[in-house]
């Protein structure tokens, strides 16, 4: 009766384990073709574009909220954006914009009334 309920354990211990390989081969076999995906696959370049957000009035004049969007595969670092109102120039620099993410940058104008402010990107960084 005792070696039968030793050999019945044994039997679920190895069903058990059975399982457990199986499912690890399945994650390390996943995560093999994903590697390979990515280091084979063709990365587009950074494919930066700069959208005005929100202005809005601050003590030292006007805040204007830009989002950089980054369509590309690539990370850009150093981004650095310009903005231009009435001739004055103002600037921020994004540490980095993900590929395929997006970053928020704020930019100060000193002007009295609303500016009317055109924005851009100037230059990025491979990181």
């Amino acid at each position: 009766m005792m070696k039968k309920r030793e050999k019945s354990a044994r039997e679920k211990l190895s069903r058990l384990q059975c399982v457990c390989a199986l499912l690890g081969l399945i994650v390390t076999v996943a995560a093999i073709a994903v590697l390979a995906r990515s280091a084979f696959a063709d990365h587009r370049p950074p494919d930066l574009t700069v959208l005005p957000q929100a202005l809005r009035p601050v003590g030292a004049g006007w805040a204007l909220e830009v989002k950089v969007l980054n369509n590309g595969d690539m990370t850009a670092a150093a981004v650095e954006i310009e903005g231009e109102a009435d001739g004055e120039k103002s600037g921020a620099t994004l540490d980095y914009v993900p590929g395929h993410g997006e970053k928020r940058a704020t930019l100060v104008f000193s002007s009295e009334e609303k500016p009317r402010a055109r924005v851009r990107i100037t230059g990025w960084s491979d990181p």
